[in-house]
């Protein structure tokens, strides 16, 4: 005699919210070095909270120079891109958080006459 058990549990089962960017922004900017000046202020979160990154994307028309996304008050390094070797390089899964009040800037140096910058940040308010 086979004795054959089924069990059904679909109606115990919970769902849980995964969609991070849900609860996630992205701040995104294109900026020209021949008319901004450094460095330039790319998010101020709102008083009394701080910026956790998830991701960062720069991006440069220059073959020579530094583009850096830090932390303004700080110096606190979020992302760095050497434009002789990379014109440009995401970084995924980013988790930089700043202290209370700290404003992210784009930073560069070295960086050819007119250059244009594309950044991208994705971050979480805490």
């Amino acid at each position: 005699m086979t004795f054959e058990r089924r069990v059904r549990i679909e109606s115990q089962a919970d769902v849980i919210d995964t969609d991070t960017l849900a609860s996630e922004e992205t701040v995104t900017k294109e900026i020209d070095t021949s008319i901004a000046t450094k460095p330039y202020p790319l998010l101020t979160p709102p008083p009394g909270s701080v910026v956790s990154t998830r991701m960062c994307i720069i991006q440069t028309n220059s073959a020579a120079g530094e583009v850096t996304v830090k932390f303004g008050q700080t110096d606190k390094l979020i992302y760095k891109i050497y434009c002789s070797k990379f014109y440009g390089n995401p970084a995924p899964h980013l988790n930089v958080t700043s202290i209370e009040g700290d404003y992210v800037v784009v930073d560069w140096s070295g960086v050819d006459t007119g250059a244009k910058i594309f950044v991208a940040l994705t971050y979480k308010i805490i």
